[in-house]
């Protein structure tokens, strides 16, 4: 082979590694003939919402130069932003449908959520001057309930990844409408405990702590600062009652008081679990509504724009 030959065949061969490596890197990045990761699908999703902004952005720039009006372009597409994201409403009570599964239309709402709040920042001119709120009492309004929108979104999207893990670190997970049934049948079980006491000194001990603190706890329901921060300074009140109660107990007392303080542990991952799930629900009903309100308001911000546009 001539030095020619040899040339030529290393430059071919330093190509063809070069483009393999181009390709495996790309098939690293997108995933392209495997499965995804949800690693990937992130990395992915998130470059085409970063790259989909540039392009809005730079498309601006230049209407902007060319002294054109950008508002109803970006007008436009936060519209049909709002329609997408309250789509996923539908296909939730829709769930027969061919539809798409849960999980892939909640990646697109989270990323199409994105892309919204970034063509906001360009379609409201107030953002770009410092200010987040709008100028004018409609515009103002609907600036306000926007970023209102997205603040409960991404406080979903947090408590949507937190909650749940916090709920499996309590053991057995009870649904949020079964739970009144669980707590009555506690009660019941405190109650019977309570009155198969034999001994006098036991009665006269456990039954006047049961009236005065354990009946109370048991019987009652969470308080709001609890739901609003679930602590378990009750729990551990009651627990630190029963154990100082062992002083006055003789054994059978005292096996009643472990079985009590099993169940008043018992009642407190109710409570627990009750305040998690509570707030992942009101949080969707005040998510969905607030969006509702928001594509009612763009709608008539828009018939307005337009025909402010038009004359």
């Amino acid at each position: 082979m001539s030095l020619v030959e040899r040339r030529q065949s290393n430059a071919v061969s330093a190509t063809q590694k070069w483009k393999t490596s181009v390709a495996h890197s790309v098939q690293r990045v997108s995933g392209f003939g495997r499965a995804y990761s949800f690693r990937r699908r992130r990395v992915v999703a998130a470059a085409i919402v970063a790259v989909s902004l540039a392009l809005v952005a730079g498309l601006v720039s230049v209407m902007h130069s060319a002294l054109l009006h950008t508002g109803v372009m970006t007008g436009w597409m936060l519209m049909s932003c709002l329609i997408l994201l309250i789509l996923i409403g539908v296909r939730r009570r829709i769930p027969v449908l061919p539809l798409g599964t849960m999980s892939v239309w909640t990646q697109v709402h989270i990323y199409t959520g994105v892309f919204a709040m970034g063509v906001f920042a360009m379609h409201v001119p107030a953002v770009l001057h410092g200010r987040l709120i709008a100028s004018g009492y409609l515009e103002g309004s609907l600036s306000g309930l926007f970023l209102l929108v997205s603040g409960s979104g991404v406080y979903g999207l947090i408590a949507s990844r937190r909650i749940p893990w916090r709920l499996t670190n309590v053991g057995e997970q009870v649904r949020m409408d079964q739970i009144p049934w669980y707590r009555e049948q506690i009660a019941r079980s405190v109650s019977q405990e309570v009155q198969a006491l034999t001994n006098p000194a036991s009665i006269a001990v456990i039954g006047e702590f049961h009236r005065r603190y354990l009946s109370r706890y048991i019987g009652g329901k969470p308080s709001l600062s609890y739901l609003l921060v679930p602590t378990s300074v009750r729990r551990r009140r009651v627990l630190a009652g029963l154990v100082e109660l062992n002083r006055y107990l003789e054994e059978e007392g005292c096996r009643v008081c472990g079985r009590l303080a099993a169940l008043v542990r018992r009642r407190d991952d109710l409570d627990y679990q009750y305040a998690l799930q509570l707030r992942l629900r009101v949080w969707v009903m005040f998510h969905s509504t607030a969006s509702i309100a928001l594509v009612v308001m763009a709608i008539i911000h828009g018939i307005l724009a337009m025909r402010f546009v038009e004359s």
